[in-house]
């Protein structure tokens, strides 16, 4: 039992060392989510006076997505290296993302 929970532990630990990284659509954006939850966004210079506010909030939610996909796809990867398979996982992305980093 005792190696049971410690493979659990491990597995654990293993998720909640995570760090997303997403970008946005046009590369304005990234978006980077580390280990201890902390959320960076790094805007390139000159966005906000090249892009009208509703490319601004198009760049912001492809960022957005784009790092939760790169979080899933490792999650995924850790259920898949601990237990040999992503069930339980939820395997496909969440709705509005991709595979692609930075592309809806």
């Amino acid at each position: 039992m005792t190696t049971v929970m410690t493979r659990l532990d491990d597995y654990l630990a293993a998720v909640a060392a995570i760090a997303a990284t997403g970008a946005s659509a046009n590369r304005w954006i990234t978006v980077t989510r580390a280990a201890d939850g902390a959320i960076d966004v790094r805007i390139r210079p000159g966005m906000l006076h090249e892009l009208s506010a509703a490319q601004i909030a198009d760049e912001i939610r492809t960022a957005l997505l784009a790092a939760v996909a790169d979080h899933r796809r490792q999650y995924v990867q850790r259920r898949i290296d601990y237990f040999g398979s992503p069930a339980g996982a939820g395997h496909d992305p969440p709705s509005g993302t991709t595979d692609n980093p930075g592309r809806p």
